[in-house]
């Protein structure tokens, strides 16, 4: 999972963007190989960053986020 530095963030929270990491990737066939995946990472961690903890709501958001 291409996440930056997440030394700062806990266990729960890291399965928590995975999760969503790996949803969103799913729903839009991006292969793991496919650069795409960074600017997915990226997306989630700027939603993570405003407060939103909700994994559906951080799932829909960067999904309408890529669009």
């Amino acid at each position: 999972m291409p996440f930056g530095d997440l030394a700062t963030i806990s266990l729960h929270e890291r399965q928590r963007l995975t999760a969503v990491f790996v949803a969103v990737c799913d729903r839009l066939n991006i292969a793991s190989d496919d650069p795409r995946r960074a600017n997915v990472a990226a997306k989630i961690m700027a939603l993570a960053a405003t407060g939103e903890r909700d994994q559906g709501k951080l799932i829909e958001q960067t999904l309408e986020g890529l669009s």
